[in-house]
C-alpha cells in the first residue's frame, strides 16, 4: 500500500478519534476545573483519561472493523452452512446464490458510500482512532496550559478545530460539510459548557 493512499484511507478514522479526543477531554477538564480540583491534579487526571479512553476506543474500533470485514467476506461460512443442509441440490444452489448476491450488494454499497477506511485492516483502523484521540486530547491540555479556563478564549482553538474536523469528516463521507462543521463544533462547545455547570452543581 502506497504512503499517500494509506494516509487517505486512515484519515477518516483519525479524524473521528481526534473529534472524540477534543470533545471528551475538554469536557472532563471543564468538569474538574469547575469542581475546584487543583490545576496540577487536573492535568494528571486528564492525562490518564486521554491514554485510557484512547485505548478503550481503539479496542472497540478493532473489533468493530473486524466484524465489518467478517460480514463482508462471509461467502465461505454461508457455503459451508448451506452445503451441510439435507435439501434438494437446486434449492440449495438457489439459496447460496441469492445470499451471496445480497452480500455483494451490501459490500458494494458500503464501500462506495464514502467509506475510505474500507481497505484498512482492524489493527490499522484501531491505531488511527487511537492516535486521533491522543492527538485531540493532548491539544486540549496544551491549549489550556497556554490560555487557562475559565477564560472563554481557551474555547476558541477547540471550537475552530472541531469546525475544521467536522467539515472534513462530512466531506470525506459525502455529506454536507457545512452541516458537519456546525454540528460538531457546537456539540463540542455544548458538552464543555454542560460539563462546567455540572461540575459546579455536584
Amino acid at each position: 500500500m502506497s504512503g499517500p493512499k494509506h494516509f487517505y484511507n486512515a484519515l477518516p478514522a483519525f479524524i473521528v478519534g481526534a473529534i472524540e479526543g477534543l470533545i471528551v477531554i475538554l469536557a472532563i477538564f471543564c468538569f474538574l476545573l469547575a469542581r475546584g480540583v487543583d490545576a496540577g491534579l487536573i492535568y494528571i487526571y486528564t492525562g490518564i483519561a486521554v491514554v485510557f479512553i484512547a485505548g478503550l476506543l481503539a479496542v472497540g474500533a478493532y473489533y468493530t472493523r473486524k466484524e465489518e470485514m467478517d460480514n463482508s467476506g462471509g461467502e465461505s461460512k454461508i457455503l459451508k452452512i448451506y452445503q451441510s443442509l439435507d435439501i434438494d441440490d437446486h434449492l440449495k444452489k438457489a439459496m447460496v446464490d441469492d445470499t451471496l448476491q445480497e452480500n455483494k450488494v451490501w459490500e458494494k454499497e458500503w464501500q462506495e458510500g464514502g467509506n475510505a477506511t474500507s481497505s484498512l485492516m482492524p489493527k490499522q483502523y484501531a491505531l488511527s482512532v487511537f492516535w486521533g484521540f491522543l492527538t485531540g486530547g493532548i491539544i486540549i491540555l496544551i491549549n489550556n496550559y497556554l490560555v487557562e479556563l475559565p477564560n472563554y478564549a481557551a474555547l476558541l482553538i477547540p471550537f475552530l478545530l472541531l469546525a475544521i474536523l467536522g467539515f472534513y469528516k462530512y466531506k470525506l463521507s459525502n455529506q454536507k460539510p457545512v452541516n458537519g462543521m456546525l454540528l460538531i463544533s457546537l456539540s463540542g462547545m455544548a458538552a464543555a459548557i454542560g460539563a462546567w455547570y455540572a461540575g459546579g452543581l455536584f
